[in-house]
């Protein structure tokens, strides 16, 4: 095994720690992958944000983390739509959260129409019409829960799974990522970051 030295480490630690005296290793992490490649700092296309009217871009004149954080998640979220929209409108799905009820359904063991409302953040009542639109189309079931006469427990029918692998297979030849051209490791930190941002706010939400 090669030697590596550990000197451009120990340097990027003093460079961090000078401008950020009390930063913990997780923050020194995401500094230094921001640092390394500084193509990911400015956007390549000057038009990717708002210009006001100051002459300045969305980021340069706003300091509110939050804010931005909000801003650059919804863009993040319709580009992911817009790529998938195509293939949700040939399978007659109305919107890509149809796709996601039916895809988690999938996966989760015959759950109520609350479990899936609260797996995917909806409000019951937005949930309720999504499901009858799976429904109405065939594409999941209702089974009268066993010990609870009320509730129905839903699955998806052999039409139902038949389209949640196609699509599967098409999104997977996507050419357009969500994560763009991000290597391994910053994709990892990114969904990490993710993870972490949904588990702490699912305790606050309430559907």
């Amino acid at each position: 095994m090669a030697y590596t030295s550990a000197i451009p480490v120990l340097t990027a630690w003093e460079r961090f720690t000078e401008d950020h005296p009390q930063g913990s290793l997780r923050e020194f992490a995401g500094w230094l992958l921001h640092h390394l490649d500084p193509l990911r700092q400015t956007p390549p296309l000057p038009d990717s944000e708002p210009v006001l009217k100051s002459g300045q871009r969305l980021s340069e004149a706003f300091g509110d983390d939050d804010f931005l954080t909000s801003f650059f998640v919804g863009r993040l979220n319709r580009y992911a739509k817009s790529y998938a929209k195509p293939i949700m409108v040939e399978h007659g799905f109305a919107s890509a959260d149809e796709f996601l009820f039916l895809s988690l359904i999938a996966q989760m063991n015959m759950p109520t129409k609350k479990e899936v409302c609260i797996a995917n953040a909806t409000e019951f009542t937005t949930g309720v019409d999504i499901l009858r639109r799976l429904l109405k189309h065939g594409l999941i079931q209702e089974t009268p829960d066993e010990r609870d006469g009320r509730a129905k427990r839903l699955s998806l029918t052999d039409k139902g799974l038949g389209i949640v692998h196609q699509v599967y297979e098409q999104l997977a030849h996507l050419q357009s990522s969500v994560l763009a051209d991000l290597d391994e490791v910053e994709r990892m930190h990114f969904l990490q970051t993710l993870k972490y941002l949904n588990n702490y706010h699912f305790q606050f939400y309430k559907p």
